[in-house]
Order: structure tokens, then sequence, then C-alpha cells
């Protein structure tokens, strides 16, 4: 069990990392914060979209959020924050294979549904 902050924001960037060789860019890599987005020029409904956030870690005071895109997927009954604007976050203060795996399965969800909608 990992509790202290460094330690699970580095190993959940670790699994967040190899994405940036799928098709996403990296917007932010640093200390406490590392996040990708898709920069494929696409038309949605009418309106050019230059870059769609994709999934980023953070270390936040006391935790570390796990943000993610959340276009198509409703976060009731999920252990996600509704942020609005289609993100939703996870927020973790102690990090275990369970809740690592957690983590990775939900990252290729939205992996999927992004290849799926042709934004990568």
């Amino acid at each position: 069990m990992k509790t202290d902050l460094v330690e699970i924001f580095q190993t959940i960037r670790a699994g967040v990392q190899p994405y940036a060789t799928l098709g996403y860019t990296v917007h932010e890599n640093s200390e406490s914060g590392y996040d990708l987005y898709s920069e494929k020029n696409i038309e949605l409904n009418g309106e050019k979209v230059t870059e769609r956030f994709f999934a980023g870690v953070y270390i936040n005071g006391n935790q570390v959020e796990v943000k993610i895109n959340t276009t198509d997927f409703s976060t009731e009954n999920q252990n996600l924050s509704d942020l609005g604007n289609d993100t939703a976050v996870l927020k973790i203060t102690q990090l275990d294979d369970a809740k690592l795996k957690e983590v990775e399965t939900l990252i290729e969800i939205i992996h999927t549904n992004f290849k799926e909608k042709g934004w990568i």
C-alpha cells in the first residue's frame, strides 16, 4: 500500500505515459502534474475542435487526482467526481494493486472511446 503522494503520482504517471506514443500530446510534465491531449483536428456538431483533454494525473494538496475525459460516460455509480465540461476526477490518497488496476482500466476505457470516435 502506497501512501506517499509523490510515489502514488509517479506510479500512476508511469501507467499513463505510454499513451503519449498512441497519438496524444503531453501538455504538462512536471513534478506534480502530467496530462495528455489529443490534438487531432476534427469537426464536431459544425465546430472545429483542435484539442481535446484525454487524461491527467496531479498532486493536489493531500491527494493525487486522476482526471479523465468523460464524454459519453456517466460518472454515476463510479468513484468519480464530476467536474463539468466532460471531465471527472478520481481522488487517491492510498494506492494498492487493486486501485492501480482500476485506474489503468479506466484510462484504457477512455482511450478505446477516443479511438472509436476517431479523436486520435
